[in-house]
């Protein structure tokens, strides 16, 4: 049984919500991003075969052996990375069909690149440039999903388009070449679409599927799994990762703060484009207009006038499934309608609002007007401290909004009048070309935590919504059996208090009972029925 410390009679048991991970995701329910449409083979490798979205820099470099003596043998130097002819099932069971046929343990990204963090930073080291993720926390290591939102992105501010990139960079590498890399170290088919229909994808994209391997409705139907069984496959998945649909765990569910030394930190600017001192100068003021009585404001003045301390998750705009560029900081500010009242309230016909920064960024685009007054504040002090140059002086924030509207060394706020409707993008909402994930959680550890069966151990992680542009999160739920049963918590049920601004964080005390590799899974219902795009991962391998 599963217990939870909440109100009685509101304990739930594992497998109390059933249904197929494919109903939970689009069939019967609202999700966040329309299902993919499916492509043929042929097309779908010209098409995508350039979508290798990871960190710049991120292939195996050439290794450079010592110059031999006169007389001595030719020096060679061993590739570093696995020779992906020396077969391997990797963190999945050591089955034939997982070390032989799949080779999964010699596949993805995090296979040659343990951190794409790591990577990402030799990566600039090498080549002189620089990223804009200057920190991250948890000791995560980076992973195929931080990179891909931020470089598939096609607009203005993001990283750039990496597939051509990659390829030409993979296949010049010769520590990539002398360890046999080919396509299929980086990419897989999914054909899990009409009959002679494929996709064709990253391993990352598919490395946690039940469709991995060809069953490719095994997460659907009972009707498949026990057909698979039959076959020898145990468990009735092909890549025979254990189930377990009666855990003996313990979940709880809070809204804490983040370890400060956890809170990553993005910076837009480098200082070859903008002068970093001048924008993080104490002296700065921030101006607001649009209101009958315009004026600026110092941060002497806004820490003098009434201060609300209050808690915020800031997200990054970019954030992947399961990504942990999140974080859940305490802060000090002023709210924006105490401001505006200040100033002698806002000028008729006002609709919209800009915020500008010192470093030359601005909020991406107007908003409504609410949205910088509804539940929004000057900043100028986060865990009791003024801000430091990755965030001020002084930071505007509109809770509920991704970070990218979080503007940091806050310039400008110009109140304005369109006269227009605002379209979507303007209310926070974006293009399906760039997809923003409203929805999304993470995992504090990395994939491949080790525990003794009868041991317990301790799973931790967070989800979050922007609650202004589809509602806070009304449902946790969590799945040891690939998504078969889930454990549904309602929020309201759950957290006394809850804040909608505030990341959700758990901690599941587990203690599995069979040796195996599982895959533990978390799906959330946010305030307009959307699930999670896709329930984020965890594999946990639990050794006799």
């Amino acid at each position: 049984m599963l217990f939870l410390a909440m109100p009685t009679g509101a304990l739930p048991s594992v497998g109390s919500s059933k249904g197929t991970e494919r109903e939970r995701k689009g069939i019967m329910r609202k999700t966040l991003k329309s299902p993919p449409s499916w492509k043929k083979i042929a097309l779908a490798v010209a098409a995508t075969s350039l979508v290798l979205a990871c960190v710049w820099g991120c292939a195996p470099q050439t290794q450079t052996a010592p110059l031999a003596e006169s007389g001595d043998a030719e020096a060679t130097v061993e590739s570093p990375y696995p020779d992906f002819t020396e077969r391997s099932a990797g963190l999945l069971p050591d089955t034939y069909t997982n070390r032989d046929m799949l080779n999964a343990g010699n596949r993805g990204c995090n296979t040659c690149h343990a951190d794409l963090f790591d990577a990402m930073n030799s990566g600039n080291q090498e080549t002189g440039y620089n990223h804009i993720l200057t920190h991250t926390g948890f000791g995560k290591s980076g992973t195929y999903e931080d990179c891909m939102p931020c470089h598939q992105g096609h607009t203005q501010r993001t990283g750039p388009y990496l597939g051509d990139l990659l390829h030409g960079l993979h296949y010049s590498s010769n520590a990539f070449l002398d360890a046999n890399g080919n396509c299929w170290s980086c990419h897989a088919v999914n054909s899990d679409g009409e009959t002679d229909d494929y996709q064709f994808m990253l391993w990352d994209e598919m490395a946690d599927s039940a469709a991995l391997g060809g069953y490719v409705w095994a997460g659907d139907t009972k009707l498949v799994r026990d057909w698979a069984e039959s076959r020898g496959f145990k468990g009735g998945y092909i890549t025979e990762v254990a189930t377990d649909s009666e855990a003996q765990a313990n979940i709880t569910l809070s809204q804490d703060v983040t370890p400060q030394e956890d809170v990553f930190i993005v910076n837009n600017w480098g200082d070859e484009v903008i002068d970093f001192a001048a924008a993080c100068d104490p002296s700065n003021t921030v101006e607001v207009t649009g209101v009958k009585n315009p004026r600026s404001f110092s941060k002497e003045e806004l820490q003098a006038m009434e201060q609300v301390d209050f808690v915020n998750h800031i997200s990054c705009a970019t954030n992947g499934p399961g990504g942990v560029l999140t974080s859940n900081v305490p802060m000090t500010g002023v709210p924006m309608s105490a401001i505006v009242e200040q100033c002698g309230g806002l000028e008729d016909g006002i609709d919209t609002v800009l915020v500008s920064a010192y470093d030359g960024w601005d909020c991406a685009a107007p908003f409504t007007a609410e949205s910088y007054i509804d539940d929004a504040y000057i900043v100028t002090k986060m865990y009791g401290e003024d801000l430091t140059d990755d965030w001020g002086p002084i930071m505007v924030v509109s809770r509920g909004l991704c970070g990218a509207m979080n503007v940091k060394h806050a310039k400008t706020i110009e109140f304005s009048q369109t006269g227009q409707p605002l379209p979507p993008s303007m209310l926070g909402k974006t293009p399906r070309s760039f997809e923003i994930h409203r929805m999304n959680g993470a995992w504090f550890q990395n994939d491949g935590v080790t525990v003794k069966v009868g041991e317990t151990t301790t799973l931790t992680g967070a989800a979050y919504s922007f609650y202004k542009v589809s509602g806070g999160i009304e449902q946790l739920s969590f799945s040891f059996d690939m998504g078969q049963t889930w454990t549904d918590f309602k929020i309201a049920d759950t957290i006394k208090d809850y804040d909608a601004g505030q990341w959700i964080n758990w901690s599941i005390d587990w203690t599995p009972q069979k040796a195996g590799t599982y895959i533990v899974k978390v799906d959330g219902i946010d305030g307009e029925g959307n699930h999670m795009e896709n329930p984020v991962s965890l594999v946990v391998v639990v050794e006799e």
